[in-house]
């Protein structure tokens, strides 16, 4: 005992060092953005706007939102604005990143940046009370064609990101020691799922419904109609199985899908399987379109598309669109929508210009109840111009 209690006090006075070491690290990734279409992005209203895709750059996704003509007074001076905008960090729900640095610069037609095109903003912080920021004045539309960036009506745009991120590593300088390698950040990407099914709509492996619609045929597959909408999930428990044609293959369900034109629905069952609509160029095109898939969304009891496509009519309401906008929103029960359009017609000279329309006569004649509300709106605007 006179031995072992030496060593046991030795023991207990033993302390065990450890050091660590923090760093800063820069981690960078580019974006690059095409705006395609210029010409109807000049005709657009001044609120509205574009977004692109998400993409992962840095550790987060983003997004970049494009303002063809400018916020607040800069539409005065014929500017464009560019924005960044957090979607989600990679491993929280809007979590405050670290210091972002990020520049937006105009490409060349080589892909090359131009330096005089070109704005910067260092250290922000991107969290759910400030995710978006950028800049109102990125470029003006004359000095972009000035600049030899625009050809084929379409110009791109670079989005450098830096995010400097903390770094740490850690030693245990006794018998056991160990060193810990810096945190790496793992980056999720957004889901794809989208993507693979619409890869299987397009190759229809393991299709078993057939929807005929004004005499064209749309393969699918029905436990995905059945999940996405409780009208086909009723309609295909009443179907009755087909057999093949020949004697091959398994049956198949048939639905008979009537009053819509076959483009519409086709857009619809794109939005089904990728919850996406796909990209539609002409203006008139995009109202039309609209029009129909809201009315589809509406009897499928699609809700989200509805929205989409009562969103997109809402920014795309002039003279020439407001009367047959205003009869779908009334038909199929959409209050903002209908709101937005009363709105726009009230207003001095428009109501004039709407009623020589071909969309007016739909109104008179199918909407009684559209044109009492519309001729209180402008009982209502005129009172409050003339009232001192």
């Amino acid at each position: 005992m006179a031995v072992a209690t030496p060593m046991l006090s030795a023991a207990a006075r033993r302390c065990t060092r450890s050091a660590s070491t923090i760093g800063r690290r820069e981690v960078m990734d580019c974006h690059s953005l095409t705006m395609d279409g210029c010409t109807t992005f000049k005709k657009t209203p001044k609120t509205w706007f574009s977004t692109s895709e998400s993409f992962v750059a840095a550790g987060h996704i983003w997004r970049i939102r494009f303002y063809p003509k400018g916020e607040c007074c800069f539409w005065r001076h014929g500017y464009m604005a560019l924005y960044l905008e957090l979607v989600t960090a990679a491993n929280a729900y809007y979590r405050a990143t670290d210091p972002v640095d990020f520049k937006f610069t105009l490409l060349d037609l080589a892909g090359n940046p131009v330096p005089q095109y070109s704005r910067a903003m260092a250290a922000h912080v991107f969290s759910a009370e400030s995710r978006r920021v950028g800049f109102n004045d990125f470029i003006r539309w004359k000095d972009l064609e000035r600049s030899g960036c625009l050809k084929d009506d379409r110009f791109t745009v670079r989005c450098d990101i830096t995010v400097f991120q903390d770094y740490w590593t850690a030693d245990n300088d006794g018998d056991g020691g160990y060193a810990v390698a810096p945190v790496r950040q793992v980056t999720v990407p957004p889901s794809n799922l989208h993507e693979h099914l619409g890869d299987l709509l397009g190759k229809k492996q393991g299709a078993d419904v057939t929807v005929d619609v004004a005499g064209e045929a749309f393969d699918a597959h029905g436990w995905l109609l059945a999940a996405r909408s409780p009208v086909f999930e009723a309609e295909l428990l009443a179907a009755a199985k087909e057999k093949a044609p020949g004697g091959g293959g398994a049956a198949r369900r048939r639905v008979v899908v009537e009053g819509m034109e076959p483009r519409v629905f086709k857009a619809m069952l794109h939005f089904m399987y990728t919850d996406v609509l796909p990209e539609m160029e002409k203006q008139e095109e995009t109202v039309a379109m609209s029009q129909g898939l809201l009315a589809a969304a509406h009897r499928y009891e699609l809700q989200r598309l509805k929205l989409i496509c009562e969103e997109t009519l809402c920014r795309r309401i002039d003279v020439d669109t407001a009367a047959s906008t205003l009869t779908v929103a009334e038909q199929h029960g959409c209050r903002a929508l209908k709101a937005a359009c009363l709105g726009f017609m009230a207003r001095p000279g428009n109501l004039k210009a709407v009623m020589e329309t071909k969309g007016f006569e739909k109104i008179k004649a199918n909407c009684p109840a559209v044109m009492l509300d519309l001729i209180m709106k402008q009982v209502a605007a005129r009172m409050a111009i003339h009232q001192p």
